[in-house]
């Protein structure tokens, strides 16, 4: 079973669109029964057109706010999902993964660009995972970094907004899942001038989580029609887990995930 979150970054006007096509192939080469799309921006897209376009079993939508943000949770049969709360910034839900009658939560975040909401996103977060605390719950989307080496660029990382993040992922319990592939998820594309890459998109999830799924596996997968990657979880992966996954993110292999790509759309 596998997960699919990826900040799109940019207008979704059309299904047909490049950014929407490059979708479809990644949840086919990847097999993903969960897809959470972030800031869809100024995209009108109804909900029967993506359950139509992608072959789903249901879908949730958060509509844009103003002409950015706009969040898409997208599911296929195997899951039953139940939302429970949605703000422009977070989907919060429970879902019954049915092939093995358990319920588990997933917390959907598109973190706030301008860092105002952050500390509010997040106690709304808290209070969700402690009223299911004893439900194992995974966390996914466009988050934050969290130490210092998660930065390459001109300008240093801002410690404050970093450790505040961290207290408040402290806080709910959770723990970073590590990651396999590329070490940076988003970059400001100013190749010519001072780029800036940065590995904000991310997976938490809590002790119950872990104890669940142990083979819980995150990659990273290429960059492509946004100035972020997407980020696929799967939980019964055949690969180990990496080590020291709670603080420092360790770096794998690109060749894995063209692979995964390979092997499914060839």
């Amino acid at each position: 079973m596998s997960l699919i979150a990826w900040n799109c970054r940019g207008s979704v006007e059309s299904l047909r669109s490049p950014k929407m096509l490059h979708v479809a192939r990644l949840i086919s080469s990847t097999s993903a029964q969960v897809i959470f799309i972030s800031e869809t921006c100024k995209s009108k897209t109804k909900r029967s057109s993506l359950i139509n376009n992608f072959s789903l079993s249901d879908a949730f939508i958060v509509p844009v706010d103003g002409l950015s943000g706009g969040l898409w949770l997208l599911w296929k049969a195997d899951y039953d999902i139940d939302v429970k709360k949605s703000s422009p910034n977070y989907i919060l839900t429970t879902a019954m993964y049915k092939p093995l009658s358990l319920l588990v939560n997933l917390v959907c975040v598109y973190r706030d660009p301008h860092h105002s909401r952050t500390t509010s996103i997040w106690q709304d977060i808290h209070h969700f995972v402690v009223q299911y605390a004893d439900v194992p719950t995974l966390c996914m989307g466009d988050l934050n970094v969290m130490n210092e080496h998660e930065k390459l660029g001109p300008h240093p990382v801002n410690h404050y907004r970093m450790l505040n993040f961290c207290n408040l992922v402290k806080e709910c319990g959770f723990i970073d899942l590590g990651y396999n592939g590329p070490a940076y998820t988003w970059t400001n594309k100013r190749f010519n001038s001072y780029p800036t890459f940065e590995c904000l998109d991310r997976c938490l999830a809590n002790a119950k989580w872990c104890t669940s799924f142990p083979r819980t596996t995150v990659y990273h997968m290429p960059m492509m029609h946004s100035d972020h990657a997407p980020i696929l979880t799967m939980l019964q992966s055949s690969r180990p887990k990496p080590k020291n996954s709670s603080n420092l993110r360790i770096g794998g292999s690109l060749r894995v995930i063209f692979m995964i790509l390979q092997n499914k759309v060839g």
